[in-house]
């Protein structure tokens, strides 16, 4: 039986090709300033626009391939379920074609163990992990967060953001922001309902900008792609 340590090991990736690095330097607004290249106009986010459900260098082939369980116990109360964990490889891409963000989901995890002493969410919420790439464009200067991900599940239906409430449990290596032209790659955690279905979708919502000397504007917009069905 695979401990959760084994689990949330890194799933093998080819590196493949890296982004080229514009020698143009991005704007800093207040909010969010994306320099464009090709001489076009900065692009802010707009801040009013609905969004989704928050930089490393680091490529996703150089995070901690052996994590070590930090609290593997699940809680000892009889009242808290205790399901089988399993794990799923995955290769579930999404594009964002205007800003050239590419998301990728390698292994979906179920049925994480809950740290030891809260019975009450042991038993109301499921833990998911969901291994991620991502990969931002290099277009503009926009990054993509980890914050702008959901889970979406069928039945019940809900969709989930994620949660950074088990960020240092199992040794995990948690997902990063990836800044234009940059890769990261890491774990994100979503609680989800117990007797939750195995259909499961992960999006990536994108929040409104606005190229800020032009009327040009860029809708918000949420990508989705299939994990399990």
């Amino acid at each position: 039986m695979k401990t959760p340590a084994a689990a949330l090991a890194r799933p093998s990736t080819s590196t493949g090709t890296r982004l080229r690095r514009l020698a143009v330097v991005g704007l800093v607004a207040p909010v969010v300033a994306l320099a464009a290249c090709s001489g076009e106009s900065p692009v802010t986010a707009d801040p009013t626009a609905p969004a989704g459900a928050t930089s490393s260098t680091t490529s996703p082939s150089e995070a901690s391939t052996s994590p070590t369980p930090t609290d593997t116990t699940t809680t000892s109360e009889s009242a808290a379920p205790v399901d089988k964990m399993t794990t799923k490889t995955l290769t579930a891409t999404l594009k964002d074609p205007e800003l050239g963000h590419t998301i990728t989901a390698r292994r979906l995890v179920r049925n994480l163990s809950w740290p030891s002493g809260q019975p009450v969410g042991a038993k109301q919420f499921e833990i998911v992990g969901v291994w991620v790439t991502l990969k931002a464009g290099s277009r503009y200067s926009a990054s993509v967060d980890p914050s702008m991900l959901s889970l979406v599940a069928a039945s019940p239906a809900q969709t989930v953001v994620p949660t950074s409430e088990f960020t240092k449990r199992w040794g995990a290596t948690v997902l990063k922001p990836a800044k234009r032209s940059q890769s990261t790659g890491g774990w994100v955690f979503f609680k989800v309902d117990r007797g939750t279905t195995s259909s499961l979708k992960l999006a990536f919502n994108r929040p409104a900008y606005q190229v800020s000397t032009t009327d040009r504007k860029l809708p918000a917009k949420t990508f989705t792609v299939v994990l399990t069905k």
